[in-house]
């Protein structure tokens, strides 16, 4: 190539590359959404490289699979609905290999896949190359038909390549944009929900101690008074005094447990694995066996996984009519701290609690992601009906086992 601003390219049409990728880095840095970037870029390559239509794939690397983004009429309309495994068809194996492909009949190249939405038929020449960001990342493909045998070279080839390089930040930035979003979504409906959650433990705090802790020292002081009334009763003096301290240690007992409620004193004075032993004894109903290995980790940490862990005992209490439950606590080799709480009672589809289909025990599930997200843990929940629950929390640990 020339690399002159209006130099013809040879087989291409009169757009210089210059021009073209100007033009092209005009478009990928204009406000438009990442679609109609697509849709302009895939039509300028089409008339600078003489071909009829253009296809760009971007790379589903979650489904391992390669998804129309947008084309050249008549087939813009068709973006998201096409789709091929990665490795499969030309665009595939050009995805899978980060390699570029001229392909001057495509129905003498066995890497081909017939796509009728795509319309084939119509086309006999293509070339392909991958869209990579920092060199070496594939993002996408970018794909050029031609009705009619066109030898596209190594020159096309590589004008290809800088638009798609050009196309691939264009995606990456997008998808990084998405994911951000995603993210600020979310953490706004955490954010609701902690307030409404916080909004909850103050009111059942509220009633407890109304109905709780203030009727009873109500109480007391009623049988205070009457004692001090009694002064010459012994036997009565005696009988509410006694009385009177009974009330005191409920008011109290009660006490106590509103405070172990927020905050379990024994987690900031002995650390996670005791408190989950101290957890486990309050459980009434299934057998709880405990496996639990000094495992020292910051503060905020601890609390969310000791969240989990009773949040998932919780539940099982309440829905899954265990007979055992195991809670297990360990540090592998490489600092991975792995809490798992496991029972034998009558599971759930955990996909479609999670979706909500269950609203009592989708909150719990979707509150127990949301702490083990905020702490940088990997929260997995793995349940089949009639054969019990599985809930295992993974955390990087700054203290390596040796």
């Amino acid at each position: 190539m020339s690399g002159l601003d209006d130099a013809v390219l040879p087989g291409f049409y009169p757009l210089g590359e210059n021009r073209l990728l100007r033009r092209i880095i005009e478009v990928t840095s204009s406000d438009l959404n990442v679609k109609e970037v697509v849709q302009q870029v895939a039509a300028l390559v089409t008339e600078a490289t003489g071909s009829d239509v253009c296809f760009v794939h971007v790379l589903d690397e979650d489904r391992n699979r390669i998804v129309l983004m947008g084309a050249t009429p008549p087939f813009s309309q068709l973006a998201g609905t096409v789709e091929l495994p990665l490795g499969e068809g030309i665009a595939g194996w050009v995805a899978l290999n980060a390699k570029p492909a001229i392909v001057p009949d495509k129905w003498k190249d066995e890497r081909y896949r017939y796509i009728p939405a795509l319309r084939g038929e119509d086309y006999e020449s293509m070339a392909s190359v991958p869209m990579l960001v920092r060199g070496q990342k594939v993002v996408g493909v970018l794909n050029v038909h031609s009705r009619k045998p066109q030898a596209y070279g190594e020159g096309d080839l590589a004008l290809l390549g800088q638009v798609a390089n050009l196309m691939a930040r264009t995606v990456e930035n997008a998808r990084l944009y998405e994911r951000l979003a995603e993210r600020e979504q979310a953490l706004e409906q955490f954010t609701a929900r902690i307030v409404e959650a916080e909004e909850l433990e103050r009111r059942r705090l509220a009633g407890e101690i109304h109905d709780g802790i203030s009727q009873r020292l109500i109480s007391l002081w009623y049988r205070l008074q009457a004692a001090g009334k009694i002064a010459d009763d012994q036997a009565g003096l005696t009988r509410e005094l006694e009385a009177a301290m009974d009330l005191t240690s409920a008011a109290l007992d009660e006490t106590r447990r509103a405070i172990v409620g927020l905050r379990p004193s024994v987690l900031d004075d002995l650390g996670l694995g005791p408190s989950l032993e101290s957890l486990a004894s309050t459980i009434s109903g299934p057998e709880v066996e405990l496996n639990i290995e000094p495992c020292r980790l910051p503060a905020h940490v601890e609390m969310a996984l000791y969240r989990i862990a009773q949040e998932a005992l919780q539940n099982i209490v309440k829905h899954a009519g265990a007979e055992r439950v195991f809670v297990r606590l360990s540090r592998t080799a490489d600092g991975i701290v792995h809490l798992v709480v496991e029972d034998d009672g009558c599971g759930f589809a955990a996909g479609e609690r999670a979706n909500g289909d269950a609203p009592a025990a989708s909150y719990g599930l979707v509150g127990m992601r949301e702490r083990a997200e905020l702490v940088g843990a990997h929260l997995s929940v793995t349940s089949v009906a009639g054969t019990g629950t599985r809930i295992q929390a993974d955390v990087p640990s700054a203290d390596p086992a040796t």
